[in-house]
């Protein structure tokens, strides 16, 4: 497998020289007026070189690529593959560093990157490609990482940094149960669910729901009765959830969360992406909020079902 930057992958004689049968470019570029370049196998994952891009979905589908790539050559020969961004430092250098945990399980992200740096002295991913590349480590290299909980929980905490930075909200939202498959994750006894006190429908589990603590303020012995009841929370936080969907499709900031049940579709609490204070003082950020007043918590033992 060779790596590096975009001039090689254009030249005819370097790539016929190198013997090279697959190509992986790792940026946004069109190369259609390069004929050559037809007559290999070639996979582009259009990206940009900042930290906030995200190269970790596509780990497994380059890394896989890879791997069949070098057992198909030419002749019943091994594959040769080149993988390339526009200077052959950061981009192209994470998508070997995510093979090679891949295929070494006892590699470290620091080994990998220094065993590349052998070869390529100018290997250096950004800050954001490499804390990518530990996440991917410490999910073990999975084949289906979408399906992971924490790896959604990254996406959920992107988000909420671009929206702080930009003040916009997100173009895409990531609800966490719109995969089946999360499903496998949450085998265990479901501890509640929060019904609407109207209809009865429920809007979420005791999975999907955000734990915070109050925040203390100083107060006098005469006042703490009247201290605790304002640091009594009067909504549930919880995860953006699929029935959202309608509602944050609309782009907006902030505004109502309606209950999903056609035949009700009450008022049950707000969100906003800029965050909002609790009852208790405590700062949430995003936040979709059910109100107490509005929801009943019910404890059940049932294996637990998302909600729709």
């Amino acid at each position: 497998m060779l790596e590096g930057k975009k001039i090689r992958c254009l030249k005819k004689e370097y790539l016929q020289k190198a013997a090279v049968t697959h190509i992986v470019s790792v940026m946004k570029y069109n190369f259609i007026r390069y004929e050559h370049l037809q007559e290999y196998q070639h996979l582009q994952i259009e990206v940009d070189d900042i930290e906030s891009e995200n190269l970790l979905e596509s780990f497994e589908r380059i890394s896989s690529w890879i791997k069949e790539a070098l057992k198909d050559g030419n002749n019943g020969k091994p594959g040769v593959v080149l993988v390339h961004c526009a200077m052959g430092i950061s981009r192209s250098v994470t998508v070997v560093l995510a093979y090679l945990l891949r295929e070494n399980p006892t590699l470290e992200v620091d080994d990998a990157l220094s065993l590349v740096r052998k070869t390529r002295l100018k290997a250096d991913p950004n800050g954001g490609f490499i804390a990518q590349l530990k996440l991917y480590k410490e999910l073990g290299c999975p084949s289906n990482i979408e399906a992971h909980p924490k790896y959604r929980t990254w996406i959920y905490q992107q988000q909420i940094k671009m929206v702080r930075e930009t003040g916009l909200p997100p173009s895409s939202v990531r609800f966490l149960d719109e995969n089946q498959s999360l499903e496998n994750h949450y085998e265990k006894e479901t501890e509640s669910e929060l019904r609407c006190r109207k209809c009865r429908n429920i809007l979420a589990t005791s999975a999907y729901m955000i734990q915070h603590l109050p925040k203390p303020s100083p107060a006098p012995p005469k006042c703490l009765k009247m201290q605790d009841d304002r640091l009594k929370c009067t909504s549930y936080f919880i995860h953006p959830l699929s029935w959202m969907r309608p509602i944050l499709d609309k782009g907006l900031l902030s505004g109502r969360l309606e209950c999903p049940n056609v035949k009700c579709a009450c008022l049950i609490g707000r969100y906003s992406w800029q965050g909002q204070r609790c009852s208790c003082s405590t700062w949430v950020c995003p936040s979709f909020s059910l109100q107490k007043s509005r929801c009943d918590e019910v404890y059940s033992l049932k294996q637990p079902h998302l909600p729709r």
